[in-house]
């Protein structure tokens, strides 16, 4: 189950030593389904020149977007007309932020970004996220996020772990929220693709996904919740089971505040993810305990039930809002797209964006 991701890992890992760009990669892995890639053409609507680093007078709050696992924020197959769609649909800077190996580099880092997807964890993507979004003079106030796939993951451990400067509204799109309980198989007879597929698969079935040096190692492990095996994950799994509230004795009230802090949450379904197992994550769902096939809605879980970090304060308090779309992972629609940003993300007062 964890060939896909990590043949997707090995590619990226390529890109990295220079061995293909990074949209050389991307397109690899879109066309044989490994990444959570973000393919949005540009269109006459967000043509627009923007220029992230430019002030705004009284403009809209600003958005911080973060891609999902093998995108990096200067694709131009999707996330930089993304970026310019959202600017001038919430009349806002926007930061789409790039995760740099290096703690003191902030951005500049395609490579790096496009493999530290996979390959930095969890915890460490959530910490240079926060030291991205901090040394931006714009986000001082606070700002609304979107996420991608995985990127919803990095902004939600953002929110418990530091939410400073606060997040607004979080707009989650197909974002692998409570966790994955398997990955779809990886396509052993794709040439360039197969032999990285068994060899690692060996190689990660004989780890163990809760080894120490496969959660260190590989991102997508530390949201693997094996709902038929909690006892493991939540005692050897990394991020996860920490943010989700539920280790005993390592419950931290800090991370429900900050949840609870969000004044808007927009959770948002693909219909027919074959990327996200099961679908249902994204909407705060999961399996049942104890069980890989018996589902249980968010509103009937007990994470939702105790309040584990504060999902049921939030839906109380009448904040939480729930989408889906037809297809597949992150196959949505412009207007889709559009409709969100111009829902959650724009007041009625704001002023013309400067550019």
């Amino acid at each position: 189950m964890w060939q896909r991701c990590a043949a997707a890992a090995l590619l990226a890992a390529g890109a990295a030593r220079g061995d293909a760009s990074a949209e050389q990669t991307a397109d690899v892995l879109a066309a044989n389904g490994l990444a959570s890639i973000l393919q949005f053409p540009s269109t006459s609507s967000s043509d627009v020149e923007l220029n992230e680093v430019v002030g705004f007078a009284s403009a809209g709050m600003p958005v911080v977007m973060m891609h999902g696992m093998g995108d990096f924020a200067n694709n131009p197959m999707g996330m930089v007309p993304l970026r310019k769609l959202i600017a001038q649909t919430a009349n806002a800077y926007v930061h789409s932020v790039e995760l740099c190996s290096d703690p003191a580099k902030l951005s500049g880092c395609t490579s790096e970004d496009q493999s530290n997807g996979f390959f930095m964890t969890m915890d460490a993507q959530v910490d240079q996220f926060a030291r991205v979004v901090r040394a931006d003079k714009n986000l001082t106030g606070g700002f609304n996020a979107i996420g991608f796939s995985q990127g919803n993951t990095v902004i939600r451990g953002y929110i418990h772990k530091y939410n400073d400067p606060p997040v607004r509204a979080f707009v989650s799109m197909h974002g692998v929220l409570m966790g994955v309980n398997g990955l779809p198989q990886c396509p052993m007879n794709v040439t360039g693709v197969g032999v990285l597929c068994r060899s690692v698969d060996a190689i990660v079935s004989h780890a163990g996904v809760y080894s120490g040096y496969v959660q260190n190692h590989l991102a997508q492990a530390n949201y693997y919740r094996d709902a038929a095996n909690l006892e493991d994950y939540r005692a050897h799994g990394h991020f996860l089971p920490y943010i989700n509230n539920e280790v005993h004795g390592k419950e931290n009230a800090t991370f429900t505040e900050n949840f609870k802090s969000l004044e808007k949450l927009v959770l948002v379904m693909a219909e027919d993810d074959t990327m996200v197992h099961p679908k249902e994550s994204e909407h705060f769902g999961y399996f049942k305990e104890g069980s890989r096939k018996e589902l249980v809605a968010m509103k009937d879980s007990p994470w939702y039930v105790e309040d584990w970090f504060g999902l049921k304060s939030l839906d109380q308090a009448q904040k939480i809002e729930f989408y889906s779309t037809p297809g597949n992972h992150l196959r949505f629609k412009e207007d889709f797209l559009v409709k969100m940003v111009s829902t959650y993300f724009v007041s009625n007062s704001e002023e013309t964006l400067l550019v």
